[in-house]
């Protein structure tokens, strides 16, 4: 904080309780948290449609950044999209090492200062290796091989980011 921040008022805003009034305020009840679990605990819908979908979005954005039909910036938008797609809901169908790596490319990607050629193949490389997971049905964290791609993906991700500082 600099010395002018200082001496500025610091506002209060009182928060929106819309969603207080809706839902109410105390302790959930446990039935209802215990009910929510199992029907989250015997979830059978299947993860791949909804996975392709945001992956087939991400290998087109990729594409369309490399053919110049997409800015960086609205490249950057997309991919950033379809990854946190991915990662927010691969936990809900235990596909946990899907959201790892989806975690692991969301910092890649927020992280890039410029779209080029090598972060779209790390990116396309990614996607083609989260479409073979889903494909194979790895739910789960893939045991060994999954923390091996987890490894491989940082390590990617570190020698872009070195060559780029060197």
């Amino acid at each position: 904080m600099s010395d002018n921040d200082a001496t500025k008022p610091f506002r209060v805003h009182k928060a929106d309780k819309t969603l207080q009034t809706r839902v109410g305020t105390g302790p959930l009840d446990e039935r209802l948290v215990e009910r929510s679990q199992k029907v989250m605990d015997s979830n059978t819908v299947d993860f791949a449609p909804l996975a392709n979908e945001f992956l087939d979005k991400l290998d087109q954005a990729i594409q369309q950044t490399r053919s110049g039909d997409l800015s960086k910036a609205e490249a950057m938008q997309s991919m950033t999209t379809q990854v946190m797609q991915l990662k927010a809901n691969a936990a809900t169908f235990k596909y946990i090492l899907v959201g790892n790596l989806a975690n692991i490319m969301l910092s890649f990607l927020e992280s890039v200062k410029n779209l080029d050629e090598d972060a779209l193949t790390i990116v396309s490389a990614h996607q083609q290796t989260l479409k073979a997971i889903v494909a194979k049905k790895m739910a789960g964290d893939g045991g060994a091989v999954g923390q091996q791609m987890e490894e491989e993906l940082k390590a990617a991700c570190k020698r872009y980011f070195a060559k780029r500082t060197a």
